[in-house]
């Protein structure tokens, strides 16, 4: 697919901003005014693990948003990328890879969105941020003349992949065609009870991050304790495992897979990748373990070359 070399700036103004494409001679060209919506922001705090207070929702003029369009724009489809624990550098290479292999691309940075710096906070804190902000960018996005509305997937990666599968419950099929979830976690919102479109669940065969000592992370589950009902989230299992029930654990992510009920036959595959961790694209391959809440856990990283590219040939054969 014949690609415009571009880069998307912002240029903002207190209500109107405008997407422009530099080319590679320099030239620019204004695709289309937008407004910005400075209404869509709040300011929660942190208190703890926790934030606390409503959250935001999505503006296009905050200063991490990056909209790429190609220039076959009506026959490209569009990944929206969410970010993990990190913030957005935890999906910024993978999305660049993205838009160089000729889709287009939106990825912003949830907490920037919120005013939350980066620091110790619990799963599920980080998780709603995503949530509401991912989903709110999702209504700005398609509703832009410059995209295929009908071609629009999710990316997610770590606390991001568990957004996704939540996403992949509440959003009209005819708008989403799909949802791709790199190492997601139970723990946190929960996963929900329904998908209602296809799913693409992958994993490296060496993550082990936030897993026990002999543990992978699609093994992991955790104390009902560590989950919070979240009212935005779909009915999942979190109606029945969370800090108000805290008896039991949850589902591993596959126990879920076996248990979640799928609208119009979509599937839910899930693939493992040979000489990846957690987040292929993170960097080169690193194997290790971190201490978490006084406990030794997995903390292996990146992937090789070999596994980044099997990766994105998963990507590109789900990407229609």
């Amino acid at each position: 697919m014949k690609k415009l070399a571009a880069t998307i700036c912002l240029t903002i103004s207190v209500l109107i901003g405008s997407i422009v494409i530099v080319n590679d001679n320099g030239h620019t060209e204004a695709i289309t005014k937008f407004k910005c919506m400075p209404d869509q922001i709040r300011s929660p705090s942190q208190e703890g693990l926790r934030i606390i207070g409503e959250l935001s929702g999505f503006d296009p003029c905050n200063e991490t948003v990056e909209f790429r369009v190609q220039k076959e724009s009506a026959v490209s489809p569009l990944i929206i990328s969410v970010h993990g624990g990190g913030g957005k550098k935890d999906a910024k290479a993978i999305t660049d890879e993205f838009y160089k292999l000729g889709y287009s691309t939106l990825i912003f940075d949830a907490y920037d969105m919120n005013g939350i710096s980066m620091g110790r906070i619990a799963n599920a804190y980080r998780q709603m941020m995503l949530l509401k902000t991912s989903l709110a960018a999702f209504e700005w996005v398609r509703q832009r003349p410059e995209i295929d509305r009908n071609r629009i997937y999710f990316y997610g990666i770590s606390n991001g992949a568990s957004v996704v599968l939540n996403i992949a419950a509440m959003v009209d099929p005819s708008h989403l065609r799909g949802v791709i979830a790199e190492a997601p976690t139970p723990t946190g919102i929960g996963y929900p009870n329904k998908i209602g479109v296809p799913v693409k669940i992958i994993f490296g065969k060496l993550d082990d991050l936030g897993a026990p000592p002999g543990k992978k992370r699609w093994e992991i589950s955790d104390p009902c304790r560590w989950i919070r009902k979240f009212d935005l989230a779909p009915e999942g299992f979190s109606t029945e495992c969370n800090n108000e029930n805290s008896q039991g654990y949850t589902p591993t992510t596959m126990e879920w897979v076996k248990s979640v009920s799928r609208e119009n036959s979509n599937s839910v595959d899930v693939v493992f990748i040979d000489g990846a961790a957690h987040a292929a694209f993170y960097g080169d391959l690193s194997i290790g373990t971190r201490k978490l809440g006084g406990k030794n856990v997995g903390w292996s990283l990146g992937g090789t070359t070999e596994s980044r590219d099997e990766l994105i040939s998963e990507i590109t054969r789900f990407v229609k």
